[in-house]
């Protein structure tokens, strides 16, 4: 079987009844979710690799979550399919066991994956297609057996958007909470004190926009910016007792060895890892085999909490614009208890569809799902189950979640034929399920990666990268100014990885908007700035600063560990300072920052705002090409009515023409036959005076006649000039009708539109923190 790549299908396998049939999945039906439901050995794991590798190929980023260690084998992708890529993937167990060599082994691997990549109708070029669309970065947070992230170093607050909506900060207040206090093994709920009484510390700091670190955490425990917890005293409601034993449980973490592990590589940030540095798609494979199960339920948590605010920042769409794919669900989306992360994934099953988010959930045993959450689900992929317990529990799942898509009968009889590699398809979007066979992975296969392979698949630079050592750095934190009430903080992100603590020099950060206006051009335009100057002079020169081309949501709240502050001026803390650089900033925008518009006089348009000049005179063609029709029909109405009076001269002069032409013909005849007589009477004897005097007059008359038809020509050809002058005319005013509305070189001027005090608002000032 040869496959047809088509755009925006995933080639998944091929049906079971008629093998030579491609199962191609539209991937836009993928934005409203999918599960993956198959014991160990039924080729799930294989599915959602191939799953992914089709997400890949189409350039759509994914973040997987792996708790078994499996995904990272998306990584393990060979296009030359050569023994030697094999090698270092080998099993000594599996060596032993089958009596093989190290080189034997990998020739046969070799070969099978060549005959298997061959047969499903995909080919080496496929897989390099594959390995050149996305990169494959395998992160391992707590640990430095991958890319480390840094998860505890800093506690930043989400983004404004979510932080207004009140019902979605709630959710990440709760869910930052409980995860905080699960990783100390307190398993509180939502209404226990000491869970209220941490949301309501991070809250505090949060809703400043202020970034807490685990120290910072600590001491806010033991002196509370507060005094009451609702309406009550605050020691009324938890005692200074509870909260000292709290405050414990969280220094106890920081002082433990492995603690620094939490602290290094990049903070978590969904935009960086759904994209590289170079703003390509990558799949991000988040390794978690390693971590206990509460430090799996704190990472989880906070990274449901960090999507959900990245997703909120995304304008809405109906196309699938990146995968959170998780390859156990077991212990997340539980049907009865409510773990940190259920609320979460329950937000981005009812919520993500309409932002292109699309969710693929796999676990092994049906019983491990709330199938009331999972209705939100529309596709399902039903592979071999264990038991007749287990397909009858996802019998009951499926036919509640999908009533009518069939029968009880229908249904059974699916689910009992299923094999290795073979699931049962139930899209939403499509009339019937189906059931087929997956295609053969692009990527080996090799199971569960252990820390020996995954130092294979680390970046060239991660052995040399203090950020993934645990030694400890210096870190200057202490040079971080204090800032007044309403003036955050942020960090630019990295363009690469760092080879030593990453230095961070202070700049001023503001973001304004500015309102044009103008009658002239008819022009409303509002455009928004993200500006930074240098913060180390003590008057800083908005002159000199520098637009970024960033969005607010790509600015970190928090530094690469390990790091270095430059010392920021200490007129930062003061609030007179910032109302100071604010004035300033708002009169340097009135006056340097105008709004440039193009105009092209000869069409009466102007350029949109923000248009370049290419743009701008790529728009002219349509409305170019309408004026100079418009003064052709003119032009042309205007010669019609002067060709129009010489083609009556034009005819007269024809007809003056003939008729002199037919009268000097007639008197040629006549003359002839008088001189002709003439002759003859004198040859006869019978001629006579009068006879000769009629001849000569006749005679005469010609020579008059001559001169008649030539000024009958010369009038005839003096009008026939005119017409042909009045024509070449013609065709020159048209040609440089050509030339006048050649939108390539049409002249251009400018005008500038200025902002007015009242229409300049400064909407952020704060402090930058720029890698050197």
């Amino acid at each position: 079987m040869n496959i047809q790549e088509k755009i925006g299908q995933f080639y998944l396998g091929s049906d079971i009844d008629l093998p030579e049939l491609a199962i191609n999945y539209d991937a836009k039906d993928l934005t409203t979710h999918a599960v993956i439901v198959g014991m160990t050995g039924s080729g799930k794991t294989g599915l959602g690799i191939c799953l992914l590798e089709e997400a890949a190929l189409d350039g759509i980023p994914v973040i997987a979550i792996d708790p078994k260690g499996d995904m990272g084998n998306l990584a393990l992708n060979f296009p030359e399919l050569r023994p030697e890529d094999f090698k270092p993937w080998a099993d000594p167990a599996t060596l032993a066991q089958q009596g093989l060599s190290t080189d034997e082994w990998a020739t046969q691997i070799a070969q099978t994956w060549r005959k298997g990549i061959t047969e499903s109708g995909q080919s080496p070029a496929r897989m390099q297609a594959l390995k050149d669309a996305s990169p494959v970065t395998i992160y391992t947070p707590g640990s430095n057996n991958g890319v480390p992230l840094s998860l505890l170093a800093d506690l930043a607050p989400p983004d404004a958007t979510l932080r207004g909506d009140s019902e979605a900060y709630g959710e990440t207040l709760d869910a930052c909470a409980s995860a905080l206090l699960a990783l100390t093994g307190d398993k509180s709920d939502s209404l226990d004190p000491i869970h209220i009484f941490l949301t309501q510390i991070l809250r505090h700091h949060w809703d400043k926009g202020q970034t807490l670190s685990l120290a910072d955490l600590i001491k806010a425990i033991l002196r509370p910016p507060f005094k009451e917890l609702g309406v009550m005293p605050l020691d009324d409601v938890i005692s200074d007792k509870t909260r000292k034993s709290l405050a414990t449980s969280f220094n106890s973490l920081l002082a433990s060895p492995s603690f620094s592990a939490w602290t290094q590589g990049a903070p978590l940030d969904s935009q960086n890892l759904l994209f590289d540095a170079q703003q390509r798609p990558q799949t991000a494979v988040l390794n978690i085999a390693h971590l206990s199960e509460d430090e799996r339920m704190f990472f989880v948590t906070l990274l449901l909490s960090n999507l959900i605010s990245w997703m909120r920042q995304q304008s809405g769409t109906g196309t699938l614009r990146a995968i959170l794919y998780m390859d156990e669900i077991f212990g997340y989306l539980p049907p009865t208890a409510n773990p940190p992360s259920k609320q979460l994934l329950l937000t981005l099953l009812k919520q993500a569809r309409a932002y292109g988010l699309g969710l693929v959930l796999s676990t092994q045993n049906p019983i491990d799902l709330d199938y009331k959450a999972l209705s939100n689900a529309g596709t399902w992929f039903v592979g071999r189950l264990q038991t007749a317990q287990d397909r009858a529990r996802l019998r009951d799942g499926l036919l509640a979640a999908s009533p009518g898509a069939f029968s009880s009968e229908d249904l059974d009889a699916a689910l009992n034929q299923l094999g290795k590699r073979t699931f049962l398809l139930h899209n939403v979007h499509e009339n019937v399920p189906c059931l087929f066979h997956t295609r053969w992975a692009m990527s080996y296969l090799a199971g569960p990666l252990d820390k020996a392979r995954l130092a294979l698949l680390k970046p060239e630079d991660s052995e040399n990268n203090p950020a993934a050592s645990t030694a400890e750095t210096p870190n200057s934190n202490d040079s971080l100014p204090i800032l007044p009430d309403g003036i955050g903080h942020y960090y630019a992100p990295l363009t690469s990885m760092p080879l030593a603590a990453v230095h961070y020099r202070p700049w001023l950060l503001a973001r304004a908007t500015l309102y044009f206006k103008d009658r002239t051009s008819n022009t409303q335009h509002e455009q928004s700035l993200l500006l930074a100057t240098d913060a180390h002079s003590h008057e800083p020169d908005w002159s000199q600063s520098l637009p970024l081309n960033l969005n607010l949501g790509q600015l970190n709240q928090a530094p690469n560990r390990p790091a270095i502050h430059d010392p920021a001026a200490v007129q930062l803390s003061y609030k007179k300072t910032w109302q100071e650089t604010e004035k300033a900033l708002k009169t340097y925008l009135r006056q340097q920052h105008t709004l440039e518009l193009y105009y092209a006089a000869d069409l009466k348009t102007y350029s949109e705002p923000g248009e370049d000049e290419a743009s701008f005179r790529n728009r002219l063609m349509p409305i170019a090409r309408e004026a100079r029709d418009a003064d052709m029909d003119a032009i042309r109405e205007r010669y019609a009515r002067k060709q129009a009076t010489l083609e009556k001269q034009l005819l007269t002069a024809e007809n003056q023409l003939a008729t002199q032409k037919s009268q000097s013909t007639q008197s040629w005849i006549d003359a002839g036959i008088s001189i002709g007589g003439a002759l003859l009477g004198a040859f006869t004897g019978r001629s006579n005076r009068r006879n000769t005097s009629t001849a000569l007059r006749r005679a005469s008359r010609i020579g008059k006649e001559r001169q008649d038809v030539a000024a009958a020509e010369a009038k005839l050809a003096l009008i026939e000039q005119q017409v042909a002058d009045l024509e070449a005319a013609l065709e020159k005013e048209l040609d440089d009708l050509r030339t006048t509305y050649d939108t390539q070189s049409i002249a251009l001027t400018t005008r500038s539109i200025s902002a007015t005090s009242r229409d300049i608002q400064i909407d952020e000032l704060a402090v930058l923190y720029r890698p050197e």
